[in-house]
């Protein structure tokens, strides 16, 4: 493998800034434009839709401008389900196989989790233990439905945006991760779920990112969350967009004697480290900690991993 130099770390490192890893989309509903619009302007290496897509076309379709330019990856959300239309230009999209519904995909160099739907009481409140759900799984609510009460042959078609404790439990049995997307959100949205929090903290993300509700939220920085929570929460708009990772300090690059550590240290996987956000910097990346004066602690974690520590 050809070995990183300082002096392309450092290119590296300011392009992030205008160039970010991953987007994170609030519920289109409908509206695909500002998605559109967006990735055409910062050229991110991927994206992810947080739900209630409502795709007036087949997703392929209304995004097709920006196939080339970004991966493109989504949640469903509760609205998805609303109709057969919104159902079919979502499922029956050439994109389907981008739904992280249930599943750890990396992308963009994160371990991203994901968890589309919302939570139904009638099919099982998650405040409740699994064994008091009123169905298991989807298959199980089929086997309880008529004939004639089921839709193309499977369950209600509202249900299919419904979270199943089956679709959790696999989830939350599934490897570590570094990012969580859901629809619903986090226990500390007045309308959120301790159900969301045990599986961030489960998977051990450093950041859960959530739609639904409408509300752009930083929950640390709007005094919502401490620093020291166990990962980074945020809410995005119908409209509106995360950027990830974030350049929140507006103070450049990180010190490039850092940077020449991280070559160092890391190789070709020095930009990958850099970007990864970090439980030992409140959940913020190692370049934008070091950019926003926490360059000692970063150079000191570095140097502890240089010398068979771990950081």
């Amino acid at each position: 493998m050809k070995p990183l130099k300082s002096s392309d770390l450092h290119t590296r490192s300011e392009h992030y800034q205008s160039k970010p890893k991953l987007m994170f989309f609030g519920d289109p509903h409908g509206d695909l434009a500002p998605v559109i619009a967006a990735v055409k302007r910062f050229r991110p290496e991927a994206i992810v839709l947080l739900g209630d897509i409502q795709a007036r076309r087949p997703l392929h379709d209304e995004l097709r401008p920006i196939l080339d330019l970004t991966e493109i990856w989504f949640v469903h959300g509760n609205h998805d389900t609303d109709s057969d239309a919104d159902y079919d230009n979502l499922w029956g999209s050439e994109l389907v196989t981008r739904n992280l519904h249930g599943r750890i995909v990396e992308i963009a160099g994160y371990k991203v989790a994901g968890l589309g739907g919302i939570f139904r009481s009638k099919i099982w409140d998650p405040r409740r233990p699994f064994e008091e759900a009123a169905f298991a799984s989807a298959d199980a609510l089929r086997r309880s439905m008529r004939r004639e009460e089921r839709w193309r042959d499977g369950i209600a078609r509202r249900h299919r945006s419904t979270i199943f404790p089956d679709e959790y439990l696999q989830l939350l049995r599934s490897p570590p991760a570094d990012i969580l997307v859901t629809h619903e959100a986090p226990a500390v949205h007045p309308h959120g779920w301790k159900a969301i929090d045990e599986l961030a903290e489960t998977l051990g993300v450093q950041l859960v990112v959530h739609g639904h509700h409408h509300q752009s939220i930083d929950y640390v920085g709007d005094g919502l969350m401490t620093a020291a929570a166990p990962f980074r929460a945020f809410g995005v708009d119908m409209g509106s967009h995360l950027t990830w990772p974030r350049d929140e300090t507006g103070l450049g690059s990180p010190p490039q004697d850092l940077l020449d550590l991280a070559a160092q240290v890391f190789g070709a996987e020095a930009q990958t480290w850099l970007d990864k956000p970090h439980q030992l910097l409140d959940g913020q990346t190692p370049a934008a900690f070091a950019a926003g004066g926490g360059a000692d602690k970063v150079r000191a974690m570095l140097s502890a991993i240089q010398h068979g520590g771990v950081a």
